[in-house]
């Protein structure tokens, strides 16, 4: 990484002085295109604002910033496996990449303006996951937002990945938005044990909602004030939650502020988990603006 870029984009900084909560180190990325945060435990982007267009994440006001621990809010990356192990529930919730210190390990300034950052995760084996592998995470920030997933698998076996961006996006009221992009698209849903259900018609968040949906489309929009379009490659599955006021209430970090955001996120879970043979690599893409 250039001086000459760190010294006119790249600060150092930490939750403490950004949000008065010290715990986890920063990095503060402005140009006259766009404002982001990104927290270097779990490689995480807590907020990305592009200029005159209103905020692209949700980080809640509630978030705490202890390290080993997920932060509410921006894009946790969820890896190497989503939501509970399903081999062994005791283990954390959606892996462990999202809570550990990863390297930045390129940046660079390219033609119209846009930044390109790279963060390095390598998991050598352990025994909350056994096979080593290891993530290379791309952002590109600028008018919008893109980033892309390289993952390796190291061990001398096949290995089940399962994984997804984990994205907040800020909302007015939830119970007023729509997700349009998902009709016509089989789900598991975990607020009835996984049961299989198909989404008819455009999606909406009257209480809590958590849906899996399978071999889902490239494509979703958020429809709010300003409204939100994601477009992915290689993500085969959409996650859509948000906890609604019950759940909500047992949440530290959201409680009453659950219905200013909703989640919408991309990888490849449950039937579309990627199975990497020694050595293999695989990618996926995700496009964000508003």
């Amino acid at each position: 990484m250039s001086d000459q870029l760190q010294t006119s984009f790249i600060r150092d900084t930490d939750s403490g002085a950004l949000y008065g909560k010290p715990g986890l180190d920063l990095l503060l990325v402005q140009t006259p295109r766009y404002r982001a945060v990104i927290a270097k435990q779990g490689a995480q982007l807590l907020e990305f604002q592009a200029a005159d267009r209103e905020p692209l994440l949700w980080l809640s006001p509630k978030a705490q910033f202890e390290p080993g621990k997920a932060v509410r809010g921006g894009i946790p990356l969820c890896l190497p496996w989503f939501g509970i192990n399903r081999v062994d529930p005791t283990k954390p919730k959606h892996g462990l990449v999202r809570t550990q210190p990863w390297q930045l390990t390129g940046a660079k300034e390219l033609p119209g303006g846009d930044v390109e950052l790279v963060f390095t995760f390598r998991h050598d084996g352990s025994e909350v996951f056994e096979a080593p592998f290891r993530c290379d995470f791309t952002m590109r920030l600028g008018r919008e937002l893109q980033l892309h997933l390289r993952l390796e698998n190291l061990a001398e076996k096949t290995v089940e990945y399962s994984w997804a961006w984990h994205t907040y996006f800020p909302v007015e009221s939830v119970r007023e938005i729509e997700v349009h992009g998902l009709e016509h698209t089989d789900y598991l849903d975990n607020t009835r044990e996984l049961a299989r259900f198909r989404q008819e018609g455009p999606l909406t968040f009257p209480g809590e909602v958590d849906r899996v949906f399978e071999n889902a489309p490239a494509h979703q929009q958020i429809l709010t004030r300003a409204p939100i379009h994601t477009h992915s490659d290689n993500c085969h599955s959409v996650i859509t939650w948000n906890p609604g006021p019950e759940l909500a209430a047992t949440l530290a970090d959201v409680d009453d502020h659950y219905g200013e955001f909703v989640c919408v996120e991309h990888g490849n879970a449950f039937a579309d988990s990627w199975q990497l043979a020694p050595g293999e690599r695989a990618e996926a893409s995700l496009l964000l603006q508003r």
